[in-house]
């Protein structure tokens, strides 16, 4: 089973992505900041992180560099999701480490399939044939 990290202070929009990707066979864990985000990827790896970008404390591009920065949490596919969307936020947070960006409100079918392919393509890398 597939497990991500949602890491997002709204606890509505948590609570309906969970809904959803349960559907889909695929376990949510949610935490509402970055410091907690940061211990649950350590002690609990999820097989990726959809991080929000703006959260109460450390903002998400913190967390990332932060996550990026840890050896235990250097690999982990990270998905920033954001209602900010110009290009300037997009690069910033590919240049901080994110594996893709989605933009808020989250087109359900696109999230999927850029978890599968930001985990396809870990566990490739992992695993190559």
């Amino acid at each position: 089973m597939t497990i991500v990290l949602y890491v997002e202070d709204e606890e509505d929009n948590a609570y309906m992505l969970r809904r959803r990707l349960q559907r889909h066979g695929i376990e949510m864990r949610h935490v509402e900041d970055g410091e907690k985000a940061l211990i649950d990827a350590v002690w609990k790896r999820p097989d990726a992180v959809l991080l929000d970008i703006n959260l109460p404390g450390m903002n998400g591009l913190d967390v990332l560099q932060k996550l990026r920065a840890n050896p235990l949490t250097s690999d982990v596919p990270v998905i920033v999701l954001s209602a900010h969307v110009m290009e300037d936020d997009i690069l910033g947070a590919m240049q901080a480490g994110a594996n893709a960006f989605v933009p808020k409100p989250i087109d359900f079918p696109t999230l999927l399939d850029t978890l599968d392919r930001v985990i396809r393509h870990d566990s490739l890398e992992d695993n190559p044939s």
